[in-house]
């Protein structure tokens, strides 16, 4: 179960399922056996596009065109104003680097973000996901290609915004999510065990041979 204003992760070794769980809570998979609810509803009877509107999702390559930072933060959605954009920049850890650019909001990133580093770009992603404050947030190994640096600002961003959602975090350094209220360990599509970082440590399982090899 996923718990509203908790963050779980889920872990495990490639092609263990991590990626398919995602798709069957976005409503792209249906699962060949079982079924999976939404505060007691099954999936198949939710409307596909309300439900996918309370979901903001973050990969871990972040899109960014040639426009202006408010732009990309935007992504062709309308009606929102200029605060909103600057609360969800604020929120997602990006307002200061943006503010700081030579016209701030209106500065052009350039052509796939070539003006902001990896970090920056994952921070404008972020605060893209949550400007209409969706009630589920998904990160996709959003720090897996980033440097140490980078890394801490965007666990920051998603720290910030784990505050009364629901956070869903794949996880490929698994340092980043030793401060998850609950990790699921996924092997050969299955869960091999569940619990917190402390835990699974202590079971000297699945959970403790994976942090021992990253």
């Amino acid at each position: 179960a996923f718990e509203k204003g908790k963050v779980t992760a889920i872990v495990g070794q490639s092609g263990g399922g991590k990626t398919t769980v995602i798709n069957m809570i976005l409503g792209l998979f249906a699962p060949t056996s079982g079924r999976i609810t939404v505060d007691g509803i099954p999936m198949q009877e939710l409307h596909h596009e309300p439900w996918l509107r309370k979901i903001g999702f973050v990969s871990q390559e972040p899109f960014t065109y040639h426009s202006t930072a408010a732009d990309n933060i935007l992504l062709g959605r309308s009606g929102y104003y200029l605060e909103s954009i600057i609360e969800a920049a604020r929120i997602a850890n990006a307002h200061d680097f943006i503010s700081e650019m030579p016209q701030g909001y209106d500065t052009v990133v350039g052509e796939r973000g070539m003006k902001l580093s990896g970090g920056q770009q994952q921070r404008i992603a972020i605060a893209r996901a949550v400007l209409e404050k969706p009630e589920i947030l998904i990160f996709d190994e959003a720090t897996s290609s980033l440097d140490t640096v980078s890394e801490r600002l965007v666990q920051d961003a998603i720290n910030n915004v784990s505050k009364n959602r629901t956070v869903i975090i794949i996880a490929h350094r698994l340092s980043t999510i030793s401060y998850a209220d609950k990790i699921i360990v996924l092997d050969n599509g299955r869960i091999a065990e569940e619990g917190n970082h402390q835990e699974l440590l202590k079971r000297q399982g699945h959970y403790s041979r994976l942090v021992g090899s990253s």
